[in-house]
């Protein structure tokens, strides 16, 4: 049986990059974009299926992932790609309806969205993989609504690598600089004045195909115009120490098993 995968904003510029490496590879893609048509033209173009489904709805990410296993019967792996610019420059007021909006676009769709593919992988194991930036590891200075956004993500996932572990399922994040897509903007004008290189949407496709398939979990692969894809080492904490100066040791239980849903 082909291995079946889901890409959400699989019909943007990424997300389509990504489907179709993910069909060339032998995977019944299932795409599923906000913009219907988009998702039903790029499907038809890979032999995949289309959903119209909104990433950021708890319900719609349920919807999308219960359709994906009865239409194909199984899920391997779940690439979710939904993200926008923030639109909040640090140097104007904050604006609290952009800011629940990027919020509810680039962190609750990838909460919502791992949250409902668990289920399905874990009847046999799979992969998550998460599309971030690298502002989760440099922050982004002018703009700081991005940057919590994906450095929130980044910790969701770090955080989630342990529990989803104990089901066969790995989940790693892919933090990208510039990428050439109609998402830069006018940033976009700003980079090519300077003749500042920029990553392909065909470039972070085979970074979350490798990703997938790496069989690590918790990792965050930094990716930048001329370089291979890199494992991003975090830097160790230290240790905390007793009164008498030795190293203190807390034993934290590991978590209890997930339990299906039979909702």
């Amino acid at each position: 049986m082909n291995r079946v995968a889901v890409v959400t904003g699989g019909a943007g510029a990424i997300g389509a990059a990504i489907s179709r490496r993910l069909s060339s590879r032998g995977y019944t893609v299932v795409v599923a974009d906000l913009n219907g048509d988009a998702a039903r033209a790029l499907a038809d173009e890979i032999g995949g299926t289309a959903v119209t489904s909104d990433a950021s709805d708890f319900e719609q990410n349920r919807a999308l992932f219960a359709h994906a296993v009865e239409r194909h019967g199984r899920l391997d792996l779940a690439a979710l790609t939904v993200g926008i610019n923030s639109g909040q420059p640090a140097h104007t007021p904050l604006d609290p309806v952009g800011y629940r909006r990027t919020v509810a676009v680039n962190v609750d769709s990838v909460v919502f969205g791992i949250e409902a593919a668990t289920p399905a992988l874990m009847a046999g194991g799979g992969a998550i993989v998460v599309a971030c930036s690298l502002a989760a590891l440099a922050p982004e200075q002018s703009n700081p609504v991005y940057t919590l956004t994906k450095s929130a993500v980044l910790g969701y996932v770090r955080a989630m690598a342990i529990p989803l572990s104990q089901h066969g399922i790995t989940i790693n994040a892919i933090c990208p600089a510039f990428v050439d897509t109609p998402m830069l903007g006018t940033t976009r004008h700003f980079l090519e004045d300077q003749q500042f290189p920029l990553l392909t949407p065909d470039d972070i496709a085979a970074t979350v195909d490798s990703a997938a398939h790496g069989g690590r979990s918790g990792e965050a692969w930094a990716l930048v115009a001329g370089q291979p894809p890199t494992r991003y080492d975090f830097p160790a904490i230290p240790p905390t120490l007793n009164r008498d100066g030795t190293p203190a040791m807390l034993v934290i239980p590991a978590p209890a098993p997930r339990v299906a849903s039979t909702s």
